[in-house]
């Protein structure tokens, strides 16, 4: 009972319960406020120029942007609000300037919404926690808005985020495109946090998000807001880089059906539904469902230097092999070679040689379906409790295929991710808690497939066939071993059997082959197989209040978090315990706290900004990000300065891995090494004995390791946004970073047993070879400096025509820098967007397109090092309306071009995608 109970409290649905308990209590205390008299406004919307009625365009509460509805097929509306009179409204649609109406009377009123004219005026609430314009936030911040999304010329909206200044968006695969910012580029991005509805979307056992494999489908979401730059101060932990922050559509403003259907070449096909709704009379309960389906044909990673696996060399002594096998279990293999033995020992000459055996290895194609496939289901049930207070639930279901990159390339075959969420969400007050659950599946290290295929195809073929055909053909020469044995002989006996083993390899599309794949892709001991076990999860609670208070406006925050990893020992050391019958258990909490304070100066044309976050990891110091900003604004001018500091904390794997790969033992470090002998010294003491036969202790530095600790960067950022006759916007940012902590991987020989490094017994260890080679992270004490500049600029040419611009130059400061445990930094110097919207350009006709160019870079990471060349990017889409149908059709193609692109060494040469696609969106059932 009392191991039941402990069970129950360690389980992530906890804080769900305590979130779901405290919602129903503030029901409780609200509704006695729900019986308040309600306003009903009425009106139309439309076109200012031509007085088109605009369907389906958004009404909100600007008091509370929760209370809202959507116009009809006439552009009508009726708005029921729990207040009385004066209430102001605002306006919006895609393509639209925000229109803001205070209404005084119970009549029907016409508003007119403009033509969208220029940039910095949408509505963001990343970079504070609070609703402002991108022209008035401390920070460089970014946002792809609804029509932007459905009109990415990629026909990927995440990918086309990469179009943005400072994004780099790097293809791993086709269903891996990870998001990178100021630098350091990766194809895993640990140093940032992306968020969908406000929740975390990392993979609780890598604590990164794995691209959009199992994210937010395009047909839900409402914007994309990206802030570049450190910004711990206001989301914490691995908000080092930047955020990614995405918004799907609200159910009370957007209650309406969705379909979307799209394919192209490559086998690609992507089938997208949504379908929302309000229901009851009162429009108080609301309902949301998702769904979406896509498959492509994967780009292949088939460079042979960078994507061979398995071509692993390795000597072996077929003397000693041959006289083990007369020691064998079948009576036949016995006996015939007791007898070829025998004769060895008279010719011993022609005994059996050590041979190098150098295997092929495997291609990437030959080791993946290569396919790249995913499906993202989601279910929501929400409840005005009040004007001002929702309540909802969320569930959320991703599973999904694709490569991912790390130090090895793995098929993330079946990944599954499990996400609850329930929330209560007011004008000032914010509760909510949630859940993600990972499953990786039946994912496995490609890298050890083509190994152990290897290593099963050297021992069941080459060696047994070498063997086989050296005695034959001994036997053939010799009169059935009835001669002694000539030199002559004993050389065409080892060409032929070479020769004969060496046609022995495993072949894909074999049944052999597909057999030996399926055993070692089934089987998580990396010394035979391959796959990876991860069934981590992590909950997490979170409150914010924010305070109108009379000399500043202040926001204030606190969260917990539970982490709990999960691989059966597999990946981490959360190995089994024997006398137990139970695993290890890792888990570990963080919790914290956040406080943002604003003042508006000088008749509000100057704001302060001062945020403070402590973040306190069981495992790790309290950490402090304060950030301090200033934002002086004259009209349409905005000039901002900050400084801020941010934090990365280790990954799990980085304080718990344990992999014993045979030839290397990889180690988390959460508690420092101590026993430990530098890698060089090792190699030095043992050629400086083989050379000389001197024993030389001298020559063995012993090493102490500190325990792994989170990175840390400060930055200091100036930025300029400022809009001109009202058709031209710019935006331009300046910063320099200070990196302190880097983490990184270090090789050291670890003596075996009670041997201690610095001591005698730690020489004869290495001496005798009993140690290991491990590899551990640990921190550079080197600092790093980098620094870069964007700028960014939009023109509005009228009847719907915007052209946008942008460059983004980053730069490391690489003079004091030496220390190989500094990560790549990955990222080009430059970099070029252009781009050209045109919306309902002539007769329902609208188009985007957009060209990149990218400046060459030299990649490092534990996979490999390369050069990766400049390139071109064209992407470009054509979309015609049908408004009597409530559709749209798209047509378009990304990298048009046909350039090679390729964006991380080892990753695969990307081409062109051709897609076609239909929408159907009715914001009523039955009209």
């Amino acid at each position: 009972m009392t191991a039941n109970l402990h069970r129950f409290f360690k389980s992530p649905f906890l804080l769900l319960l305590q979130c779901a308990g405290l919602a129903l209590l503030f029901l409780f205390f609200q509704a006695g406020n729900t019986l308040c008299a309600q306003t009903t406004v009425k009106g139309i919307v439309t076109d200012q120029t031509n007085q088109t009625p605009l369907i389906g365009a958004n009404v909100v509460l600007q008091s509370n942007r929760t209370v809202g509805v959507v116009t009809d097929t006439d552009g009508n509306f009726t708005l029921s609000v729990e207040q009385p009179l004066p209430v102001t409204v605002e306006v919006s649609f895609i393509g639209y300037e925000t229109a803001t109406l205070t209404i005084t009377r119970p009549e029907l009123v016409r508003i007119g919404l403009a033509p969208s004219v220029v940039l910095g005026r949408e509505v963001v609430v990343t970079g504070s926690r609070v609703s402002e314009t991108i022209l008035e936030s401390p920070v460089s911040i970014q946002k792809m808005t609804l029509k932007e999304i459905k009109a990415a010329p990629s026909g990927d909206f995440y990918q086309s985020l990469g179009n943005l200044s400072g994004i780099d968006v790097i293809t791993a695969s086709q269903g891996m495109k990870v998001i990178n910012m100021r630098g350091f580029n990766t194809t895993a991005p640990v140093r940032m946090v992306q968020f969908i509805d406000g929740m975390d979307n990392q993979a609780p056992g890598l604590n990164f998000p794995v691209g959009n494999l199992v994210g937010a489908p395009d047909i839900d979401l409402q914007s994309v807001e990206l802030i570049s730059g450190a910004a711990s101060a206001m989301y914490g932990a691995n908000a080092f880089q930047g955020v990614v922050s995405m918004t799907s559509r609200d159910p009370y403003t957007s209650p309406r059906l969705a379909v979307s259907i799209k394919g192209g070449n490559r086998k690609y096909a992507d089938a997208q539904l949504r379908y929302a709704q309000t229901l009851g009379s009162s429009k108080k309960w609301a309902v949301k469902i998702t769904g979406a389906y896509s498959r492509i044909d994967d780009w292949q990673a088939d460079d042979p230097l960078a994507n061979t696996y398995g071509d692993i060399s390795t000597e072996q002594n077929l003397s000693y092999i041959s006289r083990q096998l007369q020691y064998s279990d079948d009576p036949d293999v016995a006996e015939t070679f007791t007898a070829i033995n025998g004769w060895l020992d008279f010719n011993p000459k022609a005994n059996p040689p050590k041979v190098v055996i150098q295997a092929p290895g495997y291609l990437e194609t030959d080791l993946s379906d290569n396919k790249a496939e995913s499906l993202k289901l989601a279910a929501g049930l929400y409840y005005k409790i009040s004007d001002n207070l929702r309540a909802s639930y969320l569930y959320k279901f991703g599973k999904g295929t694709a490569v991912y990159q790390g130090s090895n390339r793995y098929s993330v075959n079946n990944i599954a991710f499990q996400q609850h969420k329930a929330e209560l969400a007011g004008k000032r007050l914010l509760l909510k808690a949630y859940v993600t659950q990972e499953n990786a599946g039946d994912s496995y290290d490609m890298v050890f497939t083509g190994i152990n295929i290897s290593r099963a195809s050297i021992a069941d073929n080459f060696i047994p066939t070498y063997l086989e055909t050296y005695f034959n053909t001994l036997d053939e020469l010799t009169n059935g071993f009835d001669q002694s044995v000539q030199d002559w002989e004993i050389d065409t006996a080892r060409h032929r059997a070479f020769t004969a083993a060496n046609a022995t390899w495993y072949q894909p599309g074999t049944p052999q082959f597909d057999s030996l794949f399926n055993k070692i892709t089934a089987d998580p001991d990396l010394n035979t197989g391959s796959r990876f076990q991860d069934k981590s999860w992590l909950a997490h609670a979170e409150a914010q209040y924010n305070f109108n208070l009379s000399f500043a406006e202040v926001i204030a925050g606190a969260f917990t978090r539970r982490y709990d990893p999960q691989s059966f020992g597999t990946i981490f050391s959360d190995t089994l315990i024997a006398e137990t019958g139970q695993y290890r258990d890792l888990s570990l909490w963080e919790y914290g706290a956040f406080l943002q304070a604003s003042k508006k100066l000088l008749k509000d044309k100057l704001k302060l900004i001062a945020s403070v976050r402590a973040d306190k990891n069981q495992n790790y110091d309290l950490q402090w990000s304060p950030r301090l900003s200033a934002i002086f604004t004259q009209g349409n001018h905005n000039f901002r300065v900050s400084a801020q500091s941010a934090f990365r904390s280790p990954t799990l794997q980085n304080q718990y891995i344990f992999l014993d790969l045979g030839a290397i033992v990889l180690e988390g470090n959460l508690s420092g090494q101590s026993n430990a002998y530098t890698y060089q010294s090792v190699k030095d003491f043992e050629a400086n004995y083989q050379n000389t036969f001197d024993i030389d202790p001298s020559l063995l530095q012993a090493v102490t390791l500190k325990p792994v600790r989170p990175e840390q960067v400060k930055t200091l950022e100036i930025g300029y946004r400022g809009i001109y006759s009202n058709a031209f916007y710019i935006d331009a940012t300046a910063y320099y970073s200070i990196y302190t902590d880097f983490i990184g991987d270090y090789r050291f020989y670890k003596p075996n047993g009670s041997a201690q490094a610095g001591q005698e017994s730690g020489v004869d260890a290495i001496l005798t070879g009993a140690y290991t080679l491990m590899q551990t992270p640990v921190n550079s004490s080197e600092t790093v400096n980098s620094y870069g500049a964007t700028l960014g600029a939009a023109y509005y040419f009228g009847k719907g025509l915007t052209a946008t611009a942008n460059y983004t130059y980053a730069a490391i400061d690489t003079s004091e820098v030496k220390d190989p445990l500094i990560a790549g930094f990955n990222t080009p110097a430059h970099k070029v967007n252009l781009g050209l919207q045109g919306t309902d350009v002539w007769k329902n006709l609208g188009f985007a397109l957009n060209t990149k160019w990218t400046d060459t870079v030299y990649w490092e990471s534990p996979f490999g090092n390369g050069h990766l060349t400049a390139y071109w990017l064209l992407d470009a889409q054509l979309s015609y309306r049908l408004p009597k149908y409530h559709s749209v059709i798209r047509i378009g193609g990304s990298n048009l071009l046909n350039q090679s692109i390729q964006q991380a060494y080892g990753s695969p040469v990307i081409g062109t995608t051709f897609y076609a696609g239909y929408s159907f969106e009715l914001d009523k059932l039955g009209r």
